[in-house]
Protein backbone atom coordinates (compact mmCIF):
# COMPACT_ATOMS: atom_id res chain seq x y z
CA UNK A 1 0.00 0.00 0.00
CA UNK A 2 1.28 3.49 -0.88
CA UNK A 3 1.85 5.80 2.06
CA UNK A 4 1.69 9.56 2.38
CA UNK A 5 3.88 10.55 5.30
CA UNK A 6 2.89 13.79 6.98
CA UNK A 7 4.94 15.71 9.54
CA UNK A 8 3.81 19.09 10.89
CA UNK A 9 5.19 21.55 13.38
CA UNK A 10 3.61 24.91 14.10
CA UNK A 11 6.45 26.45 16.08
CA UNK A 12 10.07 25.79 16.99
CA UNK A 13 9.13 24.59 20.50
CA UNK A 14 7.38 21.53 19.13
CA UNK A 15 8.81 18.19 18.16
CA UNK A 16 10.66 18.85 14.90
CA UNK A 17 9.54 17.53 11.54
CA UNK A 18 12.80 15.58 11.27
CA UNK A 19 12.18 13.78 14.58
CA UNK A 20 8.62 12.97 13.51
CA UNK A 21 9.81 11.75 10.11
CA UNK A 22 12.46 9.51 11.64
CA UNK A 23 9.86 7.68 13.75
CA UNK A 24 7.30 7.53 10.96
CA UNK A 25 9.72 6.25 8.31
CA UNK A 26 10.81 3.41 10.62
CA UNK A 27 7.13 2.62 11.23
CA UNK A 28 6.32 2.65 7.49
CA UNK A 29 9.20 0.29 6.77
CA UNK A 30 8.16 -2.04 9.61
CA UNK A 31 4.56 -2.17 8.34
CA UNK A 32 5.67 -2.94 4.77
CA UNK A 33 4.11 0.24 3.39
CA UNK A 34 5.52 1.90 0.26
CA UNK A 35 6.81 5.40 0.94
CA UNK A 36 4.99 7.39 -1.74
CA UNK A 37 5.02 11.04 -0.64
CA UNK A 38 6.54 12.93 2.26
CA UNK A 39 4.90 16.20 3.29
CA UNK A 40 6.70 18.44 5.79
CA UNK A 41 4.59 21.32 7.03
CA UNK A 42 5.66 24.24 9.21
CA UNK A 43 2.36 25.89 9.96
CA UNK A 44 -0.53 26.05 12.33
CA UNK A 45 -3.24 23.45 11.95
CA UNK A 46 -5.89 25.94 12.98
CA UNK A 47 -5.49 28.57 10.27
CA UNK A 48 -7.40 27.50 7.19
CA UNK A 49 -6.69 24.61 4.89
CA UNK A 50 -3.19 23.63 3.89
CA UNK A 51 -2.57 23.47 0.13
CA UNK A 52 -0.43 20.32 0.45
CA UNK A 53 -3.17 18.54 2.37
CA UNK A 54 -5.83 19.53 -0.16
CA UNK A 55 -3.64 18.29 -3.01
CA UNK A 56 -3.05 14.98 -1.21
CA UNK A 57 -6.78 14.55 -0.56
CA UNK A 58 -7.48 15.01 -4.28
CA UNK A 59 -4.90 12.34 -5.11
CA UNK A 60 -6.41 9.97 -2.54
CA UNK A 61 -9.90 10.48 -3.99
CA UNK A 62 -8.63 9.76 -7.53
CA UNK A 63 -6.59 6.73 -6.53
CA UNK A 64 -7.78 3.26 -7.48
CA UNK A 65 -6.04 1.76 -4.44
CA UNK A 66 -6.13 2.47 -0.72
CA UNK A 67 -3.62 5.10 0.41
CA UNK A 68 -2.15 5.10 3.91
CA UNK A 69 -1.78 8.51 5.57
CA UNK A 70 0.82 8.13 8.30
CA UNK A 71 1.32 10.78 10.99
CA UNK A 72 3.09 10.91 14.32
CA UNK A 73 -0.06 11.66 16.30
CA UNK A 74 -3.69 12.71 15.72
CA UNK A 75 -3.01 16.40 16.37
CA UNK A 76 -0.38 16.50 13.62
CA UNK A 77 -3.15 15.67 11.11
CA UNK A 78 -6.11 17.54 12.51
CA UNK A 79 -7.34 19.69 15.36
CA UNK A 80 -11.02 19.82 14.51
CA UNK A 81 -13.79 17.50 13.42
CA UNK A 82 -14.11 19.27 10.05
CA UNK A 83 -11.44 16.98 8.58
CA UNK A 84 -12.94 13.90 10.25
CA UNK A 85 -15.97 14.05 7.97
CA UNK A 86 -13.78 13.96 4.86
CA UNK A 87 -11.43 11.27 6.16
CA UNK A 88 -14.30 9.13 7.45
CA UNK A 89 -16.01 9.14 4.05
CA UNK A 90 -12.73 8.15 2.38
CA UNK A 91 -12.25 5.45 5.03
CA UNK A 92 -15.71 4.01 4.38
CA UNK A 93 -14.97 3.95 0.63
CA UNK A 94 -11.68 2.11 1.38
CA UNK A 95 -9.69 4.96 -0.18
CA UNK A 96 -7.69 5.85 2.92
CA UNK A 97 -6.17 4.18 5.93
CA UNK A 98 -5.06 6.52 8.73
CA UNK A 99 -2.04 5.51 10.80
CA UNK A 100 -1.39 7.38 14.06
CA UNK A 101 2.04 6.27 15.25
CA UNK A 102 2.06 7.41 18.90
CA UNK A 103 -1.52 6.34 19.54
CA UNK A 104 -0.74 2.93 17.99
CA UNK A 105 -3.98 3.35 16.05
CA UNK A 106 -4.93 2.42 12.48
CA UNK A 107 -8.27 3.58 11.13
CA UNK A 108 -9.56 1.86 8.00
CA UNK A 109 -12.72 0.46 6.44
CA UNK A 110 -12.79 -2.42 8.93
CA UNK A 111 -12.18 -0.35 12.07
CA UNK A 112 -14.49 -1.10 14.95
CA UNK A 113 -16.44 1.41 17.01
CA UNK A 114 -13.79 1.46 19.78
CA UNK A 115 -11.06 2.52 17.34
CA UNK A 116 -13.28 5.16 15.74
CA UNK A 117 -14.05 6.47 19.23
CA UNK A 118 -10.31 6.60 20.06
CA UNK A 119 -9.75 8.64 16.89
CA UNK A 120 -12.62 10.99 17.77
CA UNK A 121 -11.25 11.40 21.30
CA UNK A 122 -7.81 12.24 19.90
CA UNK A 123 -9.41 14.95 17.75
CA UNK A 124 -11.45 16.18 20.72
CA UNK A 125 -8.31 16.51 22.88
CA UNK A 126 -6.47 18.30 20.06
CA UNK A 127 -9.38 20.70 19.64
CA UNK A 128 -9.51 21.24 23.41
CA UNK A 129 -5.84 22.19 23.37
CA UNK A 130 -6.47 24.83 20.66
CA UNK A 131 -9.44 26.24 22.57
CA UNK A 132 -7.38 26.44 25.78
CA UNK A 133 -4.62 28.33 23.94
CA UNK A 134 -7.23 30.80 22.73
CA UNK A 135 -8.65 31.22 26.24
CA UNK A 136 -5.14 31.78 27.65
CA UNK A 137 -4.38 34.45 25.05
CA UNK A 138 -7.69 36.22 25.74
CA UNK A 139 -6.94 36.24 29.48
CA UNK A 140 -3.43 37.56 28.85
CA UNK A 141 -4.75 40.38 26.63
CA UNK A 142 -7.49 41.24 29.13
CA UNK A 143 -4.87 41.55 31.88
CA UNK A 144 -2.58 43.65 29.67
CA UNK A 145 -5.45 46.03 28.84
CA UNK A 146 -6.39 46.16 32.53
CA UNK A 147 -2.78 47.22 33.24
CA UNK A 148 -3.06 49.94 30.58
CA UNK A 149 -1.00 48.11 27.98
CA UNK A 150 -1.80 47.99 24.28
CA UNK A 151 -2.34 44.56 22.72
CA UNK A 152 -2.15 45.48 19.05
CA UNK A 153 -0.16 47.64 16.64
CA UNK A 154 -0.95 51.36 16.87
CA UNK A 155 -3.11 52.91 14.16
CA UNK A 156 -1.50 55.04 11.45
CA UNK A 157 -0.39 58.34 12.90
CA UNK A 158 0.54 56.88 16.29
CA UNK A 159 3.64 55.19 17.67
CA UNK A 160 4.21 52.64 20.41
CA UNK A 161 5.89 53.71 23.65
CA UNK A 162 7.62 50.85 25.46
CA UNK A 163 8.60 50.42 29.09
CA UNK A 164 11.46 48.14 30.10
CA UNK A 165 10.20 45.21 28.04
CA UNK A 166 10.39 45.93 24.28
CA UNK A 167 7.71 43.31 23.64
CA UNK A 168 5.07 44.97 25.81
CA UNK A 169 3.68 48.28 24.60
CA UNK A 170 2.71 50.55 27.49
CA UNK A 171 0.87 53.21 25.52
CA UNK A 172 0.62 54.86 22.13
CA UNK A 173 1.31 58.49 21.33
CA UNK A 174 0.49 60.69 18.37
CA UNK A 175 3.31 60.98 15.85
CA UNK A 176 4.44 64.64 15.43
CA UNK A 177 2.91 66.50 12.47
CA UNK A 178 6.23 66.83 10.66
CA UNK A 179 6.55 63.03 10.29
CA UNK A 180 6.17 61.58 6.83
CA UNK A 181 4.41 58.27 6.25
CA UNK A 182 5.46 56.08 3.35
CA UNK A 183 3.18 53.59 1.73
CA UNK A 184 4.95 50.38 0.82
CA UNK A 185 4.52 49.81 -2.91
CA UNK A 186 2.93 46.48 -3.72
Amino acid sequence: MKAIILARESDKNQDSNDAQLSRILDYVKGKGLEQWKVIKLKESSTKGYRKSSKKSLKEIKRSKETIAVVVDTVDRLQRSFRESVVFDELRKENKVELHFYRENLVINQKSNSADILRWDMGVMFAKSYVLQLSDNLKRKHDKMREDGEITRAPPIGYKSIYNDNPLRVRRIDVVPDDSTFHRKDL
